[in-house]
């Protein structure tokens, strides 16, 4: 039933993550598609009614509008729970569209309104980004988001590719401007899918948490992450360099369409089909050969695929113009370059800079994200911006001549991309040596990196070598070659390790290295290791010749894995092999077949194991009593207890008994009762039971705590311990409760008469008022809301006037006033005279001898007492009054408590014994 229920469970969460990513893919296909729209049509427009010269100041704008939203959308962040920021999002999104269509009739010829119409794109693209990406990361762990991220954000590329492509089918009916409608509506249907979306139970987990978004960081932040770390300013200034080409290239791009394509629903037509083409070949080269090449060629080379293949195509296409001056060549050229920039941006650069980041502490990791996307690519927009619009003023402008320029900043980029492996490598080793890397965060497949961990696991430190070891053991690689590595490591726990990782990992073809590791003698100090790594591997490999082996821990390793086998083949060797290591040979061998015995369950023999517990050896009576524990019979359970009882030593048999669990409750239960629960011996055995945390522990606690009183902190503790209510019915805990508080009220009276006459009788009560108290905490704990009660029992235990008084505050909210009143008069912080006088009102307490008192508590009338109460009878009140005749006294000097059993002995001597003689 436990499995099934495992498995619905199971079934049922993934049932919920598969709809919840639907959802997201979803929701991201309409926004994505409504931003893909909103581009065609502004880029389009924009060129129909300006020159591509004007662009650079569209790029500044750009940089200022992106890095103003940042910082508003950072406030939202502080102020906004994950939920409203969303909606809000969505909400400016789809007006921002709604309102340049609106403004469009108004004022489509004006330049501020066109500079803003293509500038606000890169605006909806970052609020997009950072409200879906910003959910998408609270939402799922860290394995999660490995295994269904890529599945999300596929939602992504083929919704600008439909985009595109559904513009370019529908221009010709309804016109460039009215894309914008298109777009609106696409987004308006995203807005109704997200009260779907936040009822999915992730979700709604997040929102009762009061989680918020963090998807970005201040200025403040940003700036002391680039200072602080050398990988993150490097990522940075190569991700600068990559995205500033590409608004070059876009720029030079944009001037050729110009002069191409005069109206504006030509321009829609191209540019649709063109950056449709675009996001059908980046969806391509991500999903059949990005992560194939970057694992094949490591990530610098893959870095480095971007600006080697710009440079060769830049460098040729300026030797053919240069030859032939072909203009619509240039055109073409530009094309290409723009093409191969976005593809190889998007499916390679992006992901390769993130995962370079990997490394890095989670909290730096996500400041480099926000670097990236939130910092550097406004100042690209700003920095190409500012150069091509001084270049495009001045009378040197030429698009031809800005080859040269993309050339310069593609060597910049080379350099800067070659030099960041030499810093992810550091990066790499520091959290290496200081084991800060978690191989849930961390994704490592490249050919480079492999190696490099490879080489520190054969030459690092013991620490490197275990850290490389950890890491590459969450990574889903061949690992023959890092665990290979580990065996032949200097370092005894390196090699422990990777025999570990071995066995785990079920690595079948590393078998016959291990065999050949197994016959060298060099490895004895692992071997032991080693056989029970070939033993899970090969089952039928034949360890016969290192059972006799002088090192005790190979022949015991051996012998074990030697026996399964046996048992098949031929089950009388297995009993002779052991009987010959009980019998014949040294301690170190008897140990180990016990040790064998015990965890193969070999109850043949049982009264081996027995007879060795009867050994003067203490490590082989240590080892009998461990092997007793395992194999938990009746007899050696029986054996067990019967050591405890006098055994001085006696934690290794409480260990073996909590090893055996409820089997030995019933033995326990008869000792304890038979000793009436006395000394520190009961006491142990009581948490004993608490550990045991069965319903039977529970219910022999309860009966240890209505008989014996002298242990009830303890019995109580280990009751608590237990965590679970109680069997009884209500009707029978509120007739314990009532019990224990006219109890109570009895003795509190009798605390009033003693308290001048007898102080130590009248402490003695005090005390038993005390257990009391505590008896009735726990029955309230099983009737009442447990939490509550245990901030009552805490405030008791305090014993502060203010714990106190906050204990019975509690008391008289949680517990039914029939209880709840009585309780806190008779247990709060005042005068004994006081609280009676409250409860003489209801209760009357009839004047009784003193001798009628002592009687009451010898003989435990309406409550058990404790021994240590009758012991404080018997030496004040006794002595001096000689209430008790000496026959009546002389069953008290057989108690098992030492202190009742003295003080009784003491009394007969002095009541037998003539006065002469005393």
């Amino acid at each position: 039933m436990k499995l099934r229920r495992s498995i619905l469970n199971f079934i049922l969460v993934r049932e919920s993550e598969s709809k919840l990513v639907k959802s997201l893919f979803i929701f991201e296909f309409f926004q994505g598609s409504a931003i893909a729209l909103f581009f065609t049509a502004a880029i389009s427009i924009f060129l129909n009614h300006l020159q591509a010269s004007n662009i650079p100041k569209v790029y500044v704008l750009a940089a200022l509008l992106l890095w103003g939203v940042g910082f508003l959308y950072h406030k939202l962040e502080i102020n906004l729970s994950i939920k409203r920021i969303i909606y809000v999002v969505v909400v400016i999104n789809t007006l921002i569209i709604v309102f340049f269509r609106i403004f469009y009739e108004f004022f489509y010829l004006e330049t501020w309104y066109l500079y803003l119409f293509l500038a606000v794109f890169n605006v909806l693209y970052l609020l997009n980004n950072l409200e879906f990406w910003g959910l998408a990361a609270q939402i799922f762990d860290v394995r999660q988001s490995k295994r269904l991220f890529g599945v999300i954000s596929a939602g992504d590329i083929p919704a600008k590719m439909i985009g595109y492509f559904s513009a370019y089918l529908i221009i010709p009916f309804i016109g460039t401007e009215n894309l914008l409608i298109v777009a609106a509506t696409l987004s308006s249907i995203s807005l109704f899918l997200l009260n779907p979306l936040f009822k999915h139970s992730n979700l709604k987990s997040i929102q009762q948490g009061g989680h918020k978004l963090h998807s970005t960081h201040s200025i403040k932040n940003m700036q002391s992450a680039i200072a602080g770390n050398i990988l993150i300013r490097k990522i940075a200034i190569v991700s600068f360099f990559s995205f500033a080409i590409y608004l070059i290239v876009n720029f030079v791009f944009y001037g050729y369409v110009k002069a191409e394509f005069k109206t504006d629903k030509s321009l829609v037509s191209f540019f649709a089909i063109f950056f449709g083409v675009t996001r059908l070949f980046t969806l391509i080269i991500k999903i059949a050969f990005a992560n194939k090449m970057v694992d094949k060629i490591g990530l610098r080379n893959a870095l480095m695929v971007s600006p080697a293949i710009l440079f060769a195509i830049c460098i040729t296409g300026i030797f053919i113009i240069n030859q032939f001056e072909l203009q619509r060549f240039t055109f073409y050229l530009f094309g290409i370059l723009i093409v191969i920039t976005d593809v190889l941006r998007s499916a390679i650069q992006t992901p390769v800079l993130l995962a370079i980041l990997q490394p890095l502490p989670v909290h730096q990791r996500l400041k480099g994200h926000t670097i990236i996307k939130g910092l550097m690519d406004p100042f690209a927009f700003l920095v190409a911006g500012v150069v091509l619009w001084i270049y495009t003023s001045s009378s040197l402008f030429n698009f031809e001549y800005l080859n040269y320029f993309i050339i310069l900043l593609i060597i910049l980029w080379s350099y800067f991309t070659w030099s960041v492996e030499k810093d992810y490598l550091k990066t790499l080793l520091t959290g290496i040596r200081n084991r800060t890397l978690n191989t849930r965060d961390l994704e490592i497949s490249d050919k480079d990196t492999l190696a490099y961990l490879h080489e520190k696991l054969t030459n690092g430190s013991e620490t490197e070598a275990i850290s490389v070891l950890k890491l590459i053991n969450g990574q889903a690689i061949n690992k023959s070659k890092f665990l290979i590595a580990g065996l032949n490591h200097f370092s005894h726990h390196v090699q422990i390790l990777a025999l570990e990782m071995i066995q785990t990992n079920h690595e079948i073809t590393l078998l016959p290295k291990l065999k050949e590791l197994l016959y060298d003698e060099s490895q004895d100090h692992i071997k032991s290791e080693i056989i029970t790594a070939i033993s899970i591997l090969d089952k039928d490999f034949n360890f016969n010749e290192f059972i006799t082996h002088a090192n005790t821990d190979i022949a015991y390793q051996a012998t074990l894995s030697s026996l399964p086998i046996l048992s098949k083949t031929n089950p009388e060797e297995v009993e002779a092999v052991l009987y010959n290591q009980l019998h014949f040979h040294q301690n170190e061998h008897k140990i180990n077949a016990l040790k064998i015995i015990g965890k193969l369950g070999l109850y043949a023999f049982e009264h081996k194991v027995i007879e060795l517990m009867y050994s003067h050896d203490r490590s082989i009576k240590s080892a009998a009593r461990q092997a007793a524990a395992l194999l938990a019979t009746n007899y050696a359970i029986i054996k067990l207890v019967d050591d405890y009882q006098y055994e001085k030593q006696d934690n290794e048999i409480i260990e073996a008994l909590e090893k055996i669990g409820e089997k030995s409750i019933v033995p326990i239960q008869s000792m304890l009762l038979k000793s009436d629960c006395q000394g520190p011996k009961s006491r142990k055995l009581i948490n004993l039971l608490g550990k045991i945390n069965t319903t039977t522990s529970k219910e022999l606690l309860e009966q240890l705590l209505n008989k014996f009183t002298e242990n009830s902190d303890a019995i109580i503790n280990s009751l608590f311990a237990l965590n679970q209510k109680t069997s009884k019915s209500d009707a029978e805990i509120i007739e314990e409760i009532t019990k224990l508080l006219n109890a109570a009220i009895e003795i509190l009276f009798q605390i009033k008469y003693l308290e001048d006459t007898n102080p130590t009788l009248s402490s003695a009560l005090t005390m038993e008022l005390k257990n009391i108290r505590n008896k009735c905490i726990y029955w309230f704990y099983n009737i009442y809301d447990q939490e509550t009660v245990l901030k009552i029992k805490t405030g008791f235990t305090l014993n502060t006037k203010e714990s106190i008084a906050n204990a019975l505050e509690l008391v008289q909210m949680e517990v039914h006033k029939d209880f709840a009143g009585l309780f806190a008069l008779v247990f709060e912080n005042s005068s004994i005279n006081d609280k009676c006088l409250q409860l003489e009102h209801h209760y009357h307490f009839q004047p009784v001898s003193e001798v009628a008192l002592a009687k009451n508590i010898i003989y435990d009338v309406n409550y058990h007492f404790n021994c240590w109460t009758k012991s404080c009878v018997f030496y004040s009140i006794n002595k001096r009054n000689n209430f008790l005749a000496p026959e009546f006294v002389k069953p008290f000097t057989l108690s098992k408590n030492e202190v009742l059993k003295n003080t009784a002995e003491y009394i007969f001597y002095k009541a037998t014994t003539p006065s002469s003689i005393k």
